[in-house]
């Protein structure tokens, strides 16, 4: 169900993003075919994040860049598989209105309607359906890579930029990460992971990896997962035999939303964040400015 895929959003009360009354209301965030207004992201932004009074002149930058990450992924894969002639019917999104209002979703929300096309195309995804199969197949080469790395794990994601700073200073990887890694398994060893194959690693973690393959770049963080913030140094590239479309068992869907958002053109006006192509995310703006 669309509750165990969605991520819950956490409302961090760190930097403010000024968004003026008289900001323009043109297109402010573009996912290949699907435009949104400004209006439209405000809006979503009320909807999904909790915020009462949203059109007014601040937001909280955690709460826009949490938000519109789960908008860009779940829309990519809609544009995605609408590439491929899936495109949810009346039928199909009653049916998932539905069952997320069985599973505790308010059918009252401003948000259903988005989250019933999210959750007809997840449903697809996992039935297999014809043209979610075509756009993996055509594809499936993102993902066909045994991932080689080695990290280094630190609490806070100021932590991790201080990393990336040292090592764009000179500073050797192994040996930052025998010295500030708090990963006890690879710490001591240099940070090493070695070569695993996709879906070894969280999802986050994984999704940064291959967007560092597919984009030629060797470094990349801060990445966060359930144990801190990752700098990832991707030491070999390594492709493998792509895996049929039926042997992806549960990975489907991540590997759908991998896809999705490592082929789709992006974009985002500054205001509301950076969308970083490699991290799959979107990224706080580097310092509040006004409309």
């Amino acid at each position: 169900m669309l509750r165990r895929a969605l991520r819950p959003l956490v409302v961090v009360l760190a930097g403010l993003l000024f968004v003026a009354a008289c900001a323009s209301e043109s297109t402010v965030v573009s996912i290949g075919g699907t435009d949104l207004d400004r209006a439209a992201v405000l809006e979503w932004i009320e909807a999904r994040g909790g915020i009462a009074a949203v059109d007014e002149v601040t937001i909280e930058a955690q709460v826009a860049v949490d938000v519109l990450s789960e908008l860009v992924t779940y829309e990519a894969l809609v544009d995605l598989l609408a590439e491929y002639g899936v495109v949810a019917s009346e039928a199909d999104l009653a049916s998932a209105t539905d069952r997320l209002s069985m599973a505790g979703f308010d059918a009252a929300s401003l948000a259903m309607g988005r989250f019933s096309r999210w959750q007809a195309a997840l449903d697809a995804v996992e039935a297999g359906a014809a043209g979610a199969r075509a756009a993996y197949e055509a594809n499936a080469n993102l993902l066909s890579h045994e991932l080689c790395t080695s990290h280094i794990l630190v609490s806070t994601e100021d932590d991790a930029a201080d990393v990336i700073g040292l090592l764009a200073a000179g500073s050797d990887f192994t040996e930052l990460a025998r010295q500030v890694s708090q990963d006890p398994g690879s710490g001591s060893q240099g940070g090493g992971l070695g070569c695993v194959p996709v879906g070894a690693f969280v999802p986050t973690f994984e999704r940064a990896t291959l967007g560092a393959i597919a984009a030629g770049v060797s470094l990349v963080g801060p990445v966060p997962s359930q144990f801190g913030y990752h700098v990832i140094r991707v030491d070999e590239v390594r492709p493998t035999d792509a895996l049929a479309f039926e042997d992806l068992g549960g990975r489907v869907v991540n590997a759908m939303l991998g896809i999705a958002t490592m082929t789709r053109e992006i974009s985002l006006d500054g205001r509301f964040g950076t969308w970083d192509p490699v991290l799959g995310s979107v990224s706080r703006p580097a310092a509040p400015s006004k409309g």
